[in-house]
């Protein structure tokens, strides 16, 4: 099985935003991942049924996670017994066997002793169902690449009493099974999961700073003063270099700013957290289609692409390789 975070303590930043923003009563957990043919033959998702056959990928429609994967996943298949320290101690008895006068050789008798404990419940397992879907396949330099959509069969009832514990659930159960997790609406299309690992950028009107620069600054969460600071800084920098285009990002990409200079040069980074300008080289077009972590990581450093540490002189270095690489 890959490697991947296995579960939450508390529901993302991200999905709290999306439950936030979600109209309807009802919602899914769910996702769209890219898979590669590799990490589908060394085994990365057979625990979910989901192998190389004759070349292509075979897997069921519907499945419930194997136990042995996780902890929310033995819960789902077998629950669990839960201590009530809610309610009040029980006192129980306890029958152990002991030796007569201390010496085993004379028998044994037994020995009883009351304990207050706490309630244990029994709670039934869910079994919940992961529904698999394959929505695309395309080929790389790496090989094949299949995109699928996992979602859960239980709709989460917005709302209701402890419905954030049930989604603290399920999110758990299909991260410890798929390593990506994402919140929809229950009547979301296809192309609502697709944009979550595509890149789906927004351009900015030109000539609206302020507007721009609070816009960017919606898609942070908890943006400080300093963070606000930084952003307009940011978007001061890049707008000198007089870009084609502002970007800002949208669905996973909330959070990243940056300047298209051509269709085959984008400087980009992650107002959140980030610590480096990502310079790009490579045609926006195809760009696009990537995940953000292949966008991220895309290419070779210093020839596909250039990562540009926030040290002493950044910006210095920054505009050079624009300079460099503009067409």
């Amino acid at each position: 099985m890959a490697k991947w975070q296995k579960s939450f303590r508390a529901i993302p930043a991200d999905i709290e935003e999306k439950l936030a923003a979600l109209k309807g009563k009802t919602a899914v957990v769910g996702c769209a991942k890219k898979l590669s043919a590799k990490d589908i033959r060394d085994g990365a998702y057979e625990h979910l049924g989901i192998v190389i056959d004759k070349g292509k990928p075979s897997f069921p429609e519907r499945v419930v996670p194997d136990a042995s994967v996780g902890r929310a996943s033995d819960y789902n298949a077998n629950g669990r017994e839960v201590i009530r320290k809610d309610l009040p101690m029980i006192t129980k008895t306890y029958t152990f066997e002991a030796p007569n006068y201390g010496d085993w050789s004379n028998g044994s008798h037994d020995v009883s002793q009351d304990r207050d404990v706490y309630q244990r419940e029994f709670v039934p397992p869910n079994e919940n169902e992961v529904s698999i879907e394959l929505v695309a396949e395309e080929d790389t330099s790496d090989g094949k690449e299949y995109v699928f959509r996992f979602t859960l069969d239980q709709p989460l009832n917005i709302g209701t009493r402890g419905y954030k514990d049930e989604l603290l659930r399920l999110l758990n159960l299909l991260q410890e099974n798929v390593g990506s997790v994402d919140l929809f609406a229950t009547d979301a299309k296809l192309d609502d999961y697709l944009k979550t690992i595509y890149v789906d950028w927004e351009i900015l009107p030109p000539g609206e700073r302020d507007t721009n620069i609070a816009k960017i600054t919606a898609g942070v969460r908890n943006a400080d003063d300093e963070t606000k600071k930084r952003i307009a800084d940011r978007y001061d920098f890049f707008d000198k270099m007089k870009p084609q285009a502002l970007v800002k990002g949208h669905g996973g990409f909330r959070g990243y700013f940056g300047a298209q200079f051509s269709d085959e040069l984008v400087a980009f980074e992650n107002m959140a957290y980030g610590n480096a300008v990502y310079i790009m080289l490579a045609d926006w077009k195809n760009a696009s289609k990537k995940t953000k972590q292949e966008l991220l990581a895309s290419g070779r450093d210093g020839k596909d692409f250039f990562r540009v540490v926030h040290s002493s002189g950044w910006k210095t270095q920054v505009r050079e390789l624009i300079r460099q690489h503009r067409k």
